[in-house]
């Protein structure tokens, strides 16, 4: 970087800009790519609930949701899966009510190393490892959300599978 004294004026606000502008991009793709996979996998959650004989109304909010889809406890998702997209939603709520940028690293961190635990395959770990935090955290809602279809599909074959009366 160069000396700030020699800088004249234009030159200091052009720079400012530029980190500025940077900045903005990646807390708008951040947040686009993560607030749009928690939406996503918030579809999926009511219509685990609503497969569960649950009226998804009830609840409004992620936290309750995952609390009560977390009861409920099917076998394709686990108490970890459960726990590691609630440490999801943190670093969405951060994204989208504070913006600090340190708590964002600190929720980031927590997810990926929520995400390393429950993955077993040390080539997935690595390429965990080796994601933007932005990456990590929507694979991670993603890695989620396909556990929650699957569960869902599960309870679906098995009502179409029972016979009418």
């Amino acid at each position: 970087m160069e000396d700030r004294s020699k800088l004249s004026q234009d030159e200091l606000f052009a720079q400012a800009h530029e980190r500025s502008k940077k900045h903005i991009e990646r807390i708008d793709n951040m947040i686009l790519t993560v607030v749009k996979a928690q939406i996503v996998v918030e579809g999926f959650m009511s219509t685990f609930l609503e497969a569960n004989g649950k009226d998804p109304q009830h609840f409004f909010y992620t936290a309750l949701k995952i609390k009560e889809c977390k009861k409920i406890d099917p076998p394709e998702v686990g108490q970890n899966m459960w726990d590691l997209l609630s440490l999801c939603t943190y670093v969405r709520n951060e994204l989208v009510h504070s913006l600090k940028d340190e708590q964002i690293t600190i929720k980031m961190d927590e997810v990926r190393r929520a995400y390393l635990a429950v993955t077993e395959n040390e080539r997935q770990r690595q390429a965990i490892r080796e994601m933007t935090d932005t990456q990590m955290v929507t694979s991670a809602i993603y890695a989620c959300g396909n556990l929650i279809v699957a569960a869902t599909d599960r309870l679906e074959t098995k009502e179409k599978a029972r016979p009418s009366l």
